[in-house]
């Protein structure tokens, strides 16, 4: 086996429902070189006996455990990324999915250009009942383009979506694992890097979300998660966040772009071997 390049982050909890479908997911890259850290927040059902079973017949996937939970996402990121020895990280929620390419997408981007220190993509929300939504939330691309005024006024990295540089998350610190930062931990690591690195999107789906009321992002009040943000560490979420009326209209203004760059375009360069599209 090669020297992994890539080690994926999947910190989890309680996800015997869905944990093995994520873990195909991932066995099925045709990037091979990488190692993934399964960090268990102490769960109560049969998580660990399904990611022990995949360790023992897949040498590239090793199971961890906390010593207590935490009830913060952050925290189980953090150890995963501490034991990661390899030049990028990939971070897999529990209940998500990627496509075959996902990682050799992105690797080729970050081997391509040295000034990028974080490079993510689309994933497609889904329901239990539907896979349509992924279809209305499919972003326009340009405004994916980030830099660090971007990210004082709104979050555009799904963490799924998102591989890094280890070096600079090290030096950053990784996540903040402030009790009031959970589950918008990712947004503030993004912005902290956006000051100091370049970070390109690309046009492509690399996955899918699974959107759940009951999911982490679900049980927790947004608005005061992005108070907070704006309160203490000076970003503008509420302030600049437009009324429903107008989200709408730039979704309807943005879609024709948005199909054609993700769902014509990045599947034919996907299909093809050509460079991914950054933006």
């Amino acid at each position: 086996m090669d020297t992994p390049r890539v080690t994926v982050v999947i910190p989890t909890y309680n996800m015997e429902q869905h944990i093995g479908a994520t873990l195909d997911s991932l066995q099925r890259q045709t990037y091979a070189p990488f190692e993934a850290i399964v960090v268990d927040d102490c769960s109560t059902d049969g998580t660990a006996d399904i990611v022990k079973a995949r360790a023992e017949l897949d040498p590239r996937i090793r199971y961890v455990k906390l010593d207590a939970n935490s009830n913060r996402p952050a925290v189980p990121r953090n150890r995963g990324l501490a034991l990661a020895r390899t030049e990028y990280v990939a971070f897999l929620d529990h209940d998500d999915l990627w496509t075959e390419a996902k990682l050799e997408r992105q690797v080729r981007v970050l081997d391509k250009y040295p000034d990028v220190g974080l490079v993510h993509s689309y994933l497609w929300e889904f329901t239990g009942r539907s896979r349509l939504r992924g279809l209305v939330y499919l972003p326009d691309p340009f405004r994916r383009r980030a830099s660090s005024e971007t990210f004082n006024e709104r979050n555009v990295v799904q963490c799924s979506s998102a591989m890094v540089r280890t070096s600079i998350l090290v030096r950053a610190g990784g996540f903040d694992e402030r009790a009031e930062l959970r589950t918008v931990e990712d947004y503030e690591l993004w912005r902290r890097l956006s000051r100091r690195h370049r970070v390109v999107y690309v046009s492509e789906v690399h996955g899918f979300y699974r959107h759940s009321s009951t999911g982490a992002s679900g049980q927790d009040n947004w608005v005061a998660r992005h108070t907070y943000l704006d309160e203490v560490m000076g970003t503008r979420v509420l302030e600049n966040r437009p009324s429903e009326a107008r989200r709408i209209f730039r979704r309807i203004l943005g879609f024709p772009a948005a199909v054609y760059f993700h769902l014509l375009e990045g599947s034919i360069r996907i299909r093809m071997g050509w460079e991914p599209r950054i933006w």
